[in-house]
């Protein structure tokens, strides 16, 4: 019984730092830290590990790559931290 205790607390300290990568999709709306939407989600990038590392999308003509620490999920889709001045300058 101590166990099981054990292993539950244990699991529910792991969980906030799951819940922090977001689930990111290909073809999934992308948006500004202003709100506006930049994009399709054109590739997701992983590391070696298989965890998310960026994304790759298509915007104001040419392909970008935001990196995943940006990156959040919203009920609109996944919303970057960057403004569209620093979208620009990828």
């Amino acid at each position: 019984m101590k166990t099981i205790i054990i292993a539950i607390a244990a699991l529910s300290l792991a969980t906030p730092a799951l819940a922090q990568a977001p689930a990111i999709d290909r073809n999934e709306a992308i948006f500004s830290a202003e709100g506006t939407k930049i994009g399709k989600i054109e590739k997701v990038v992983t590391g070696d590990d298989g965890a998310v590392a960026a994304v790759r999308l298509i915007y104001r003509g040419k392909f970008i790559t935001i990196p995943a620490a940006t990156l959040s999920a919203s009920d609109k889709g996944v919303t970057t931290s960057l403004s569209n001045a620093d979208l620009k300058k990828l």
